[in-house]
């Protein structure tokens, strides 16, 4: 069970990390709390925001794309390619009406391969939540350029034992509102340059609609076997 929950926390890290954020200083297996600023419930489905992002000298890409919703839900799919994984990874999270309200996600997660068959996330793995950020952190109104364009954004700075998080977040940029966010980690002088926690630039990148789900089939069981090979080299 401990290898099983090893193996699934990679492909949850790696779909959730597109977005640093303050939640990374909490303890492991925590619910990562990620910028919302956008009312998805007016949103057109099939919304989606394209980001390019750095970790340390990997390049990863990702999509969130609004793929359904009900009076009840919200659906967005997160697809994120590039090393180290060797294939691409779709995590479908159902979200309430308000993500930002707490309640418990009407139906569990669901993660594709690549073209491997969905398979269902085990239960115990933590669900990515939202919130709004918190006013206090706001260090003001900026104008910024990212590759997708020009933007009127709120900048928000929280500092924690991890380092520094910076987010820039506009309305205008479904489904969740994030523009560009950087994280500029501590050093821990007491750890080598080898273990040092790399710093994270993401950027808007493209902006569209129309987007279609990428996940069709019925999911199966969650497989150890299949998660081997995700990360390659």
């Amino acid at each position: 069970m401990r290898r099983l929950s090893c193996l699934a926390s990679v492909f949850l890290a790696l779909a959730v990390s597109v977005i640093p954020l303050p939640a990374r200083a909490q303890a492991p297996g925590t619910p990562a709390s990620m910028p919302l600023v956008v009312d998805m419930r007016k949103l057109d489905v099939g919304a989606w925001a394209e980001y390019a992002a750095k970790v340390g000298d990997l390049s990863l890409s990702s999509r969130w794309t609004l793929v359904a919703r009900d009076e009840k839900s919200n659906t967005i799919e997160m697809t994120t390619k590039g090393k180290p994984m060797a294939k691409p990874v779709v995590l479908r999270v159902v979200l309430p009406a308000d993500p930002t309200s707490g309640e418990k996600p009407p139906r569990p997660m669901v993660v594709q391969l690549g073209t491997d068959p969905p398979m269902l996330v085990p239960k115990e793995m933590p669900v990515p939540k939202f919130q709004r950020p918190d006013p206090k952190n706001l260090v003001g109104t900026e104008e910024i350029k990212v590759p997708a364009g020009t933007y009127k954004t709120s900048h928000y700075r929280e500092r924690n034992a991890s380092g520094t998080v910076d987010i820039w977040v506009s309305e205008a940029v479904p489904p969740i509102g994030v523009v560009k966010a950087v994280m500029s980690p501590v050093v821990d002088k007491t750890q080598p340059a080898a273990m040092q926690a790399a710093p994270f630039t993401q950027e808007l990148a493209a902006t569209g609609k129309g987007g279609k789900p990428a996940i069709t089939k019925k999911p199966q069981p969650f497989s150890e076997q299949k998660m081997r090979g995700l990360v390659g080299q």
